[in-house]
């Protein structure tokens, strides 16, 4: 029988860390009887039961039927409601080996509990109060973090700063829909003087809700990584490149053209952003269907860059293709290279002289490279450093001032978008003259997308589809 969402009175239980072999492993379980049936494969049972909340317990899994010991672990025992989930919880450190784990799963399945859906921890925290919806989507989003860009706005959306932004424009509509109601209900007791103020407090809510919209594409690249294309006529020194910037001998390096017959990538971390760095096939008109289809792929790819470094060989100059392409592109990083070879022609105006296989060049690359995400994104929105800078508050404990309110969920800026749309169309209501019931209309909806992002407001299809995105045992 197939479980849901809102089955909460079973008990759960999933894998925390990646499947595989490792050092550790955590397994974490949930429910109102999760320490009780723990206890039932824990060598010191009356420890476990006995241990207070946020307190490791050690001892051994053991197979209740056998007596058998399955492994040496410790038990961390979280008492309800001061758990993740506000549910009694253990979660199991045990070795990270596939048949230990596998085995203390079984052994819980057999006692009562049932597999986690993905997300399911989350969801039962967010059910519980624990968390809203923002901060819970930050939860995912941290998990999967690749670079110190993502890593820096999922910890500001958990720490609550969007979340707190977003129920106050909330609490300003509904305030603004309490006025609207005493107006209608008692327009004889109000002056004109109040109905002036209304479009002023939503226009404010309409700048900010801007200001949100306006972080997105920014906050995706920063979320999701940018993609940098490599591109040029066949022995440009792409391959070389691309070696050069992930710092490994990936692709083959040949003098004989067309050896890139189809795209290669690699991710890598430039100034705190995640980059996918692809190297395509050499652009050129061929007769072989195999290379026609790399260059098929590699253009494909270009109209998806994010940014565009073009090669050209300094030693043989320029081609009617690189000229073409230029006009076709005129956005892309122009790069003149081989510029270590005596005969290496000067470079024309608007490329940059490099060398490829020069590791010098390499810092060159980068700060190149980091200029033009920065250009991609917002001036500032990439940390000057790898770690983010902290100072003390008043009670000493140190303090993240690099902080922002941004959105990188596709989700928020659909919802955000549906706000911004329904004020303005109380505003373009209020200025015609409208009714103002009808003005409140539009204001309501406009608060109920606010509450959908947060959570205040949403349908249990909604959440199933959000909280099935997560990672299990997340």
């Amino acid at each position: 029988m197939s479980r849901n969402y809102f089955d909460r009175d079973t008990p759960i239980v999933a894998l925390a860390t990646p499947e595989g072999r490792s050092a550790l492993a955590i397994i974490r379980t949930s429910g109102e009887a999760a320490i009780d049936i723990v206890a039932r494969c824990f060598s010191r049972p009356q420890a476990l039961l006995g241990a207070a909340g946020y307190q490791a317990v050690h001892g051994w899994i053991i197979d209740p039927l056998s007596n058998e010991r399955i492994d040496e672990v410790m038990a961390l025992v979280y008492k309800a409601p001061h758990s993740f989930t506000g549910e009694n919880a253990v979660e199991i450190l045990c070795h990270g080996s596939a048949a230990v784990v596998r085995r203390i799963l079984d052994l819980l399945y057999m006692q009562g509990f049932s597999p986690a859906l993905q997300g399911e921890f989350s969801f039962r925290a967010f059910i519980e109060g624990k968390t809203d919806l923002v901060r819970a989507e930050a939860i995912n989003e941290l998990s999967l973090a690749f670079c110190e860009a993502a890593r820096h706005d999922a910890l500001s959306r958990l720490s609550g700063v969007l979340s707190k932004r977003l129920k106050e424009l909330r609490s300003m509509m509904l305030d603004v829909l309490a006025d609207i109601d005493a107006r209608l209900d008692y327009s004889e007791d109000e002056g004109p003087e109040e109905i002036e103020r209304w479009p002023m407090i939503i226009s404010q809510i309409q700048g900010a809700l801007a200001e949100l919209l306006k972080s997105y594409p920014g906050g995706k690249l920063r979320q999701e990584g940018l993609l940098v294309v490599i591109a040029g006529r066949p022995n440009a020194g792409k391959s070389s490149l691309f070696n050069l910037l992930v710092r490994e001998e990936r692709a083959i390096v040949s003098e004989e053209p067309g050896t890139t017959r189809d795209w290669l990538e690699s991710w890598i971390t430039i100034g705190g952003l995640a980059v996918r760095l692809v190297d395509t096939a050499g652009l050129r008109d061929s007769k072989n269907e195999i290379e026609i289809e790399g260059v098929r792929r590699a253009k494909a790819m270009l109209d998806r860059a994010d940014v565009i470094f073009y090669l050209v060989d300094g030693t043989v100059g320029l081609y009617e293709e690189d000229k073409n392409f230029m006009a076709a592109y005129p956005g892309a990083l122009f790069l003149w290279n081989k510029v270590d070879r005596m005969d290496c022609l000067s470079a024309p105006a608007g490329w940059k002289a490099i060398s490829a296989k020069d590791v010098a060049s390499f810092g060159f690359l980068e700060s190149v490279l980091v200029d033009e995400l920065r250009a991609k994104i917002d001036k500032g929105y990439i940390p000057q450093s790898s770690e983010p800078q902290y100072q003390k508050s008043e009670s000493g404990e140190p303090q993240n001032q690099e902080l922002q309110v941004r959105i990188a969920s596709e989700r928020q800026k659909q919802l955000l978008s549906e706000a911004q749309e329904a004020l303005n169309r109380a505003m373009e209501a209020y200025e015609a003259g409208v009714a103002l019931d009808l003005v409140s209309l539009h204001i309501k909806e406009a608060a109920e997308s606010i509450g959908e992002i947060t959570g205040d407001i949403a349908s249990d299809e909604v959440l199933e589809r959000i909280f099935s995105c997560f990672c299990l045992g997340k």
